[in-house]
């Protein structure tokens, strides 16, 4: 079975060759429409982004910003199903050469069916999957489902203890989500996500994400500059705030061009490492 994998591995091989960091950009989907999924990563991939996640709706997710949640529920109210969804990233596919992580709870994987799931995931040409509230002790069985199509599942990991930190990484592959609390301030926040990065770095080669969602180039850039272990942003509540906003004021046209410049303020500031 080929490994899906490798269009991830080529991505932050080529980024951080170039001395750059990965940008990842999420999106949910279903809303404005499926339809719009489409042209909205590819507004994503023009403004410079390496690769895309794209949520799956769910009216109960966790540690979701509030504008993810409110338009997964209007996605939904809107008729959104999983059967439908799967259809139109099968299409998406044949569209863009990006990664594509599918960022789904696992009640939605439980309700469509493992086997299912999996095998659309393997339809579509899925590039990874993250499941957030999957612990490590209930994994076992999607990841072995996962793993038998080359779909690596995405280990995301909080400051804990090395050996459990150890065993979540050894589950998962593609590269490591690192999710922290709050900081008194950046400099405290860079510090700390310097010294989480290095505990982690000891145990896996596989990149490390922070999993935090970025609203502020300015501290992108920082990151880029300081935080040396980091090998990939995530950025998505802008995005879709934006989303939400074209949506309430009808002003759709200019929608994909304001994602690409958004996309883009990230993409830049992702300077060269010292």
């Amino acid at each position: 079975m080929e490994n899906k994998n490798t269009r991830i591995q080529k991505a932050f091989e080529e980024i951080n060759h170039e001395g750059r960091k990965v940008l990842i950009a999420y999106i949910t989907a279903g809303y404005p429409s499926l339809q719009s999924l489409g042209p909205i990563v590819k507004a994503l991939e023009d403004g410079g982004a390496n690769m895309v996640q794209i949520g799956i709706p769910f009216l109960d997710p966790v540690g979701d910003a509030p504008v993810v949640q409110i338009l997964s529920k209007r996605a939904i109210e809107n008729g959104f199903t999983v059967e439908e969804f799967f259809q139109t990233l099968s299409k998406l596919r044949e569209e863009t050469t990006l990664p594509l992580i599918l960022r789904a709870y696992y009640t939605t994987i439980f309700g469509y069916g493992e086997d299912r799931f999996v095998q659309a995931c393997k339809e579509a040409s899925v590039d990874a999957v993250v499941v957030p509230d999957l612990p490590l002790e209930e994994s076992g069985i999607l990841k072995s489902k996962l793993d038998a199509i080359g779909v690596p599942l995405v280990p995301i990991v909080v400051p804990a203890p090395q050996e459990r930190i150890k065993a979540i990484v050894a589950s998962g592959g593609g590269f490591v989500y690192l999710m922290m609390g709050p900081a008194e301030n950046e400099t405290a926040f860079v510090n700390q996500l310097n010294d989480f990065a290095k505990q982690v770095k000891q145990i896996t080669n596989l990149p490390l994400c922070l999993g935090i969602e970025l609203r502020d180039p300015i501290l992108a850039k920082k990151l880029t500059k300081d935080a040396d272990n980091i090998d990939s942003i995530l950025v998505g509540d802008v995005l879709m705030e934006t989303v939400r906003h074209a949506c309430e004021t009808n002003e759709f046209c200019h929608l994909t061009d304001e994602l690409a410049r958004i996309v883009e303020d990230f993409s830049t500031s992702l300077v060269l490492r010292r």
